[in-house]
This record gives structure tokens, sequence and C-alpha cells, in this order.
């Protein structure tokens, strides 16, 4: 579906915009009749409350409040009216009210909780979370669960990709230390969901040039609220097939002022190495008024810290060489490393928002949120080779090979990961039309500052006996412990920087009307916003190899600790010597350019020309969008126009016969294309507690980055080539969704849901060895691994998911201090690509789990929890033998906590306690491709709250 326009300018959007508006609402004139009631919602404590519907009784006028509680109804006829307000927890409301034609009442309300405070259960910030979730979920006219603040405290989580792994269809990956860090939503690749702060999008950049910005950067405690947005409306960008994840910031909701703190300390059991956190969060409005009854201005002030040491053991076989070894074909591992990393990490996090109220239909936001996290790494790698050629299989069924070689590494590094938000909106009322507009800039930075420092062996004899063992080792010669062996030989100084920077800028208008006694919303906007994503290696990088006297460049005179670890991988083998990191490091900063180490200057070239890349992507875009409230009976339609240009840069890198480089040629691809994506939704109220949600939409989802950069990557240590694909085209999907929900008097929900899509042109990342006639000059790479993205032909991917959460104060005694979570989605996926059919959609777990049980009684809470996962595809070879799957995984986690007073609480939090790992296989189980091992860490700490 691709179409070659010229890209409409910002003026032409925003002229079709005014005309559709104007056109559409030919009754914007008449305001003699009209009022509007304005107003904010909370409890008899003054606890804001998020979602609470509010309408005009007898009428369809109505709208849910906002995260700080407010309301604005416009369009209200003139005369005595009366408002009626529900919230799931709390006694309905009703206030009489009158309204002047043309003019603005004020009516706060006040709710009183409907929830009986039982002898054994205490209405805590759990429940009250709760009620703010499932409120903002139920009053949503589109697919989306929400998590509030209050709800993400419940679990043992300190990142928002941890959060977020507790709700139905979400997939998380996790980072080599074992924090979750990205996110999948049902089954799908991560770059086809959106990652936005307050409705707009953040950059990701990652390494491998990803779309989807990594979520273990982000603590959850800067945070308001997080949104996964599943079935997108008209209004929302539009390319993100499977669905948004949506951060918000909180804001001010309260006259008093509100601060909280927690201060703990924590245990990291893998490097047996302690940590902290701290928390905090300040907030307030002011200047109170009869017109601002809740304040004319807000200030909220957050701030998060996390300091740990953590690390993981890890074992890589990830060259998997078919053979004839007399006995048929088989797959050999010709590469096997063992690592051992230790990382401090530290992880800030702010977020500043003030807020002011000009008038009161007119009012003004402005948002900071800065998140950072930096690693200090230091990394023991060990590695054997044993080329297939070269090896044979003896009768007692060993592998057996004389001329293999062994390396001892140790790389240093530095990794500072950042992200940076600022948004200022503003909306305003003019007679009927209600206007909002906004501008946002994200700036999110990726700076790596890493050595590997390798030392080699000679030609050693190597046999391996099993193969089929998630611990493979190579034996023969004492490779783990004799420095004598190793000479040094090849440094790389690892150095490179990734930023993405995103500035956005929107206008919308919105004006009710009536359509008989139904009461109806026209909405139009449209939007700018210029991506920017570069990738670059500056100057100081280099490549280097010991040219001096092979005695001084032995190992025995960098020997580091003689046992770097006796209990790898779970006590499953052990590491061996090490290479002593300040030594080794010393050595090459007192020779580097000397005839010991001279710069190596085509490698370097090589490696500083094949990592660049720049793109450039200019979206422009509008949408119509209409609401009518038939009664029960909502129903929303529309249309988004997407128009995309793309300028990407790279580099095409000439290499000899022997792989070294001799040239380099810039290269740079251009396109447009126009997506149009038509839009339906239901949403149909069976009765007071439960309803029907539909929806038909169309959406689509670019590219990484990285994968359309027009050049190659050469990796010479790990024997890799990485190949861009300019000419790959964004997938596009067609979704069907259907959802039935039903939501509990005691605070809980039941819903199950089907969801189908249709994604044609789906991407694919795909590995395979080369050999030789696969490019020019590929056969200077024979063997080496050859890494692409492609385009499918077409994938269709249908889902079940279910959600229960209850809170069980129906049974005797304590008892009711028993509460319950549990959701499964399963999804099933049918692809085919260019060679192959019947495909698993890469990424697409068959099912996903999440269960949650606790208990309170009065100031005690204890709750343990169960996450699942099945496997998955994470890379496609050319046929079921060379894919790479991800094993299944359960992780398990608990917390507990016990209230000294009402401001004061203590808790104990420990997460992955059946110590699981995350392992990948090459095709079949038995064909280890990597496994990392995490074992289990804890925190415990005490809040405060006033």
């Amino acid at each position: 579906m691709m179409t070659r326009i010229k890209i409409p300018t910002v003026r032409t959007c925003v002229l079709a915009w005014l005309f559709c508006l104007a056109a559409a609402c030919p009754q914007l004139i008449a305001q003699a009749t009209h009022g509007t009631v304005k107003g904010q919602v909370t409890g008899v404590n003054g606890e804001t409350l998020p979602g609470a519907s509010v309408f005009i009784k007898g009428t369809n006028i109505g709208v849910p409040t906002d995260l700080s509680g407010n309301y604005v109804l416009v369009n209200v006829p003139a005369g005595a009216q009366t408002l009626r307000v529900n919230y799931m927890g709390y006694n309905p409301e009703e206030k009489e009210v009158t309204v002047n034609a043309g003019a603005t009442v004020f009516q706060n309300i006040r709710m009183a909780s409907a929830i009986v405070t039982l002898s054994a259960v205490t209405v805590t910030a759990t429940l009250e979370g709760q009620q703010k979730a499932l409120n903002q979920q139920r009053n949503s006219d589109n697919l989306k669960q929400v998590i509030s603040a209050d709800l993400m405290g419940r679990y043992p989580d300190l990142n928002v990709a941890e959060s977020l792994q507790r709700l139905p269809g979400v997939t998380i990956g996790r980072n080599s230390s074992g924090e979750g860090a990205t996110v999948q939503l049902r089954g799908t690749p991560g770059n086809f969901t959106n990652i936005n702060v307050n409705g707009e999008q953040i950059m990701g950049t990652q390494e491998d040039g990803s779309r989807n910005a990594q979520l273990d950067v982000i603590p959850i405690n800067v945070l308001s609220s997080m949104e996964v947005v599943k079935t997108l409306t008209p209004d929302q960008d539009g390319d993100a097939i499977a669905g948004a994840i949506n951060m918000k910031t909180p804001t001010a909701s309260s006259l008093r002022s509100r601060l909280a703190v927690d201060l703990g300390t924590g245990y990291n059991n893998l490097r047996s190495n302690f940590n902290a956190i701290g928390n905090l969060s300040w907030g307030q409005r002011f200047f109170a008024d009869d017109k601002n009854p809740n304040g004319k201005l807000g200030v909220m002030l957050t701030g998060s810290y996390f300091k740990t040491k953590n690390g993981y053991d890890e074992i890589r076989a990830q060259v998997w060489e078919k053979n004839d070894y007399g006995k048929g074909e088989i797959y050999f591992p010709t590469d096997v490393r063992l690592l051992y990393v230790e990382n401090d990490r530290t992880r800030t996090g702010a977020s500043a928002t003030v807020d002011y109220n000009f008038s009161p239909t007119t009012n003004i936001v402005a948002n900071f949120m800065y998140s950072d996290h930096y690693n200090k790494l230091t990394r023991y790698r060990k590695r054997t080779r044993m080329q297939t050629s070269r090896t044979t299989l003896n009768e007692e069924g060993v592998f057996v090979n004389s001329r293999g070689r062994g390396y001892n590494e140790i790389k240093s590094a530095t990794e500072d990961n950042s992200n940076l938000n600022f948004n200022v909106q503003g909306e305003t009322v003019i007679g009927k039309v209600k206007l909002d507009a906004g501008v946002f800039v994200n700036e999110s930075g990726f700076i790596n500052r890493s050595g590997i420092y390798n030392f080699v062996t000679g030609n050693i004899p190597l046999q391996i006996s099993d193969i089929a063992t998630d611990y493979l080792e190579a034996y023969g010669t004492d490779w783990k412990n004799d420095a004598s062996l190793y000479t040094y030989n090849t440094v790389e100084r690892d150095w490179w920087n990734t930023k993405g920077r995103n500035i956005t800028a929107r206008v919308n208008g919105s004006v009710p009307y009536s359509i008989g006694d139904n009461a109806a919303v026209f909405k139009a906007g449209v939007k700018v916003k210029r991506m920017h994503n570069r990738r670059y290696r500056p100057d100081e990088t280099i490549v280097t190899t010991y040219a001096g006297d092979a005695g001084a460049g032995k190992l025995t005179n960098f020997s580091g600790p003689a046992e770097v670890s006796g209990e790898l991988l779970d006590g499953n083998t052990n590491f061996g010597l090490g290479v002593d990191k300040d030594k080794t490091i010393d050595f090459l900063d007192k020779n580097l350019g000397t005839d010991l180490f001279p710069i190596n200057g085509p490698a370097t070239r090589n490696s500083i020309d094949t990592y660049y890349y720049d793109a450039v992507e200019r979206v422009s875009s509008a949408y119509l969008m209409n609401r009518i409230q038939f009664n029960k009976l909502m129903f929303l339609a529309g249309v988004r126009f997407e128009q995309t240009h793309v300028d990407y840069k790279g580099n095409i890198v000439e290499t000899d016969e022997e792989g070294v480089w001799t040239s380099t040629t810039p290269n740079r691809k251009t396109n447009d294309y126009l997506k149009v994506l038509p839009n339906v939704q239901f949403k149909y109220d069976l009765n007071s507690s439960s309803l029907l949600r539909a929806a038909l939409t169309y959406g689509y989802s670019r590219p990484n980055f990285v994968d359309l950069v027009p050049g190659r990557i050469l990796s010479i240590l790990s024997e890799t080539v990485t190949d861009g694909n300019p000419e790959l085209a964004p997938a596009f999907s067609t979704n069907v969704d259907l959802m039935y929900e039903k939501y509990l008097s005691n605070l809980g929900i039941l819903s199950a849901g089907v969801f189908y899509k249709k994604i044609d042109k789906f991407q694919y990342n795909s590995v395979t060895n080369i050999v030789g006639d696969e490019f020019e000059n590929a056969g200077r790479y024979t063997g080496w691994r050859w890494f692409r993205t492609l385009n499918g032909n077409s994938a269709k991917v249908f889902g079940i998911e279910l959600n229960a959460q209850a809170n069980l104060t129906f049974l005797p005694g304590i008892l009711k201090g028993l509460s319950i979570l549990a959701n499964y989605t399963y999804t099933h996926s049918n692809a085919d690509a260019q060679f192959r059919k019947n495909l698993r959609l890469p990424g697409q777990a068959d099912h996903t789990a999440n269960a949650s049980l606790s208990f309170s009684h009065k100031r005690f809470s204890i709750q343990g929890n169960l996450n699942y996962n099945s496997a998955y595809t994470v890379l496609l070879g050319s046929d079921d033998d060379t894919d790479v799957i991800r094993h299944d995984r359960i992780q398990i986690d608990a917390n507990s906590s016990y209230r000294i007073s009402d401001r004061l609480s203590v808790y104990l939090e420990a997460q992955n306690l059946t110590q699981a790992p995350q392992l990948d296989y090459f095709g079949e189980r038995s064909r280890m491709y990597q496994k990392q091992f995490f074992s289990f860490w804890g925190r415990a700490g005490v809040k405060f709250r006033m």
C-alpha cells in the first residue's frame, strides 16, 4: 500500500482542518441557549477521583474526569440541571446546578466511599489505586488497560517495563542484568508498539537501532499512571499496529501539601552486594478563589534514585555449523563463550509539572521529565573455537580438533542511557469549540565507552564430548587456567553514540452538538513531527593488534584472579583464570601508537564507517473523528491521514580479498508514502456494571531505523555481517477487537476478549550463514553469520485475552482480606515470508499469564506474584533448524508491608525467587544458543506519606 505523493505542507494541513471543523459544525455561532459546567470530583478526604463519570441527568451529555479529577461539560442547555456522578467504589452523587447561557458555572463534588471498612480489611492505597485504574478503564472510549501509581506500588517493580509485564498481552525483554527493558504487545515485534510520554512518542536509542525505547531507564515513581492502549482512536498516532504504551506524569491535585518519601536498601544474591533506593514526591495547588476553587496554580515535583551492583553469568554458543562426521549431517557448536559480568548501575529520575488556570475555561500545563541510568561494567569472557573443517568425531563419540583456539578477554565499559522530555500544552473553550494545542520535545541518548582487550592462544588440541548440554565445554588443554598459552592480541576501543530527537506540534478542536436527544462531539486535528535518529562512532574509536615480543605479551604478565568464579551459572561450571584489568589497560595506554600497538588504520576506518547512520522522518498528519452517545451505545468513527517523508544516510564500505577496508562511499535513500487509516469503535453498556466493546481499526508500523540504513556492518571478532535494507516497506495491519468487561462492586473486573490482525509486509530479522554468493565479494566472509531484516508477505495473528481481578470480601472472617489477580493471553500467528511458509511471527509467544494472590489484615499485607511467557522466535533462520527460539520462563516475586501508622509503613520485596534464567536455543532445545543466569534480588525499606 505504497502511494508516492507530494508531502502536504503544515499550512495545507491547518487550512484543511479548519475547513472541516467549520463545515461540519454550522452551529458554532449559536451560543445563546447553552453554557458550561466545570469542577472537580474528590473523595470526602480530598483525594482526587480520575475517571469518574459526570453527566447531566436525563441527557447523554457527559465526560469522565481527568487525572486530577477535573471535568468540563460544554453545550449544556441553559436552566436548572441535575449533575450525576458515578465512581466505582463510591456512592453515586447528584447536585443541582443552574446553567446560564454563555457562562460557566462551577460545581465541585465530594463523594463518599461505598467500601465498608471491615474488621479484617483496611482500605489502603492499593484499593484506591484499583479504583482509579478501573474507573479510567471503564469510561474510556477505546480498549485500554490502566495501571495507576498506587497500583504499581502493589508489585516489587522498579522500572516501567517490569510493571507493565503484569498486564494481559504484554511480553517483556530483559537487559543483560535481568531487569525488564523492552515491551511487546500481543505477540508482535517491539517496533509495532509506540512508547509515549503524555501522549507523544519517545525515541529508542538502543545500539541495534530499534524504534522501541528501553523502559528500564524510566523509574515508575516519576509517573502517575500508565496506559496500555490496544485500539487506537483517530486522534492518536497511527504507526502502531500493536498499540501504544502511554506514561503519564503527575499533576498537583490538592490544596493541601502532599509529601511522599520512600527510602530502602536491597540485596543482589548473584554478586552478593547491597543496593539503595530513594523516592520523593511533593505537590500542592495554590491561589484558590470562587472561580478556581481548586487553585489556579499547581506544582508537582518527583525524584527517584536507585543504585545497585548486579551482573549476570552467561554461556553462549551462537555459531552452529552443519557437517557430516560420518553418521549423517549434524550441527556442531564451533564457538563457545563463558561470561562473568559485574555492573554498578545508578538510575535517577525526576519530573516537574506546573499548571495554571488563566480562566475557568483556559489553562496551560508544562511538564519536564528526565531519567538516566549509568552502568559501569566489567566483563570477563573466555572463548574456545573449533572449526568444523578441522574437527572429527572419533569412535568414542568425542569431537576432536588438534588446531583449536582459546581466547581470554576483559572488557571495561561505561554505558549512559538518558531520556529527556519536555512538553507544553494548553486548552481553551471559545463558545462551543474546545481547542487544545501542544508542543513536545524528546531527547534520548546512549553513550557507550568500552574497551575489549583480547588474549589468544596458538593452535591447541580441544575436544567436546557432549554437545546437547546447556553447559558446553571443551577440554584436552587447560585453556581455562594456563596463562602461558595466551598472548596479548586484538584491542577494540568500542566507542559509540546513539541519539534520538522527536519534535512534535499539534492542534485539535472539538465541538459538541446534538443529533435529536443524542449528545455528539466532532473532533479534528493536525500534527507535524520530525524524528531524527543517528548512530556513530567518535574518532577515538581504534582497532589495534599487539605486535611486540611474544614473551612481553604473555598473559602471565597480566594475570588477574586465579578463579573469577568457581560457581558460574549456578554452580554448573567455573570460569578459571581472569585477566587483570588495570595491568592490561595500563600496558596498552603506555604503548598505543608505538611498534607494540600500531593503530590498524583500515580496521579502525571500517569500524567507524560501517557503524554510521543518520535517519530523519518527517510526518504530517490530520484526522476527523465523530463520537455519538445513543443512550447505552457509544459510536465512534473517523479517519486519519499520515504522510511520511524519510531520508536515510549510511555508508557502503569496500574491502579487499582479506576483508581489509579499502574505501567508503556515502549512500543516501529517500522515500515518501501516505497511509489512510479508517477507524470505527463501539461501546455498549449492557447494564451499570458490564459492557461490550468492538473495534475495526487500521494501523501501520515503520521498520527499525537501523534496518533501513543503506549500509553494512562487519564485525571481525564476532565474524558477522549486518546489512541494512532501504527497500523495506512499512507493515500495514487490519485489526478487529471484541471485548466483554464486567466490573465488580468490590473493585474488581472480569473481562474476556478476542483480537485478530492481518499484517501485510511485516518485518522479520533473518540470520543465515554466508556461502559466498549472496552479494559482491561475499566469498571473503564464507561461514560468517549474515544478519538482515526482510519484509514477509503476510501474517495473521489471532488471540484471546482473559482477565480476572477481585477482592474476596464475601469470604468469612479474616479471609475477607484475600485478593486475586489472574490474566491469560493466547496468541496464534501464521506468517508467510519470502522463502518460508506457515511461520510463527517473530516475538509471538503462544501463552502469557500472570497470577497474584494477596492477603491484607488490618495493617499487614503480603502478596505473591507469578509471571509466565511461553517460548517464542527471536531470529528467523533459513529453516526451522536455524531459528533462534527463546525458551519459556516463569518468574515468581513476593512482597510484604506493615503500616505502622497512617503516615509510616515498612516493606519487604523479593524478585525472581525461582532464579529463572533466560535461555535461547538454536532450532531445537538440545542446541543451546545463549543462557543467562541472574539469581534473585530484593529490597526492604520505609515509606512516609503526609
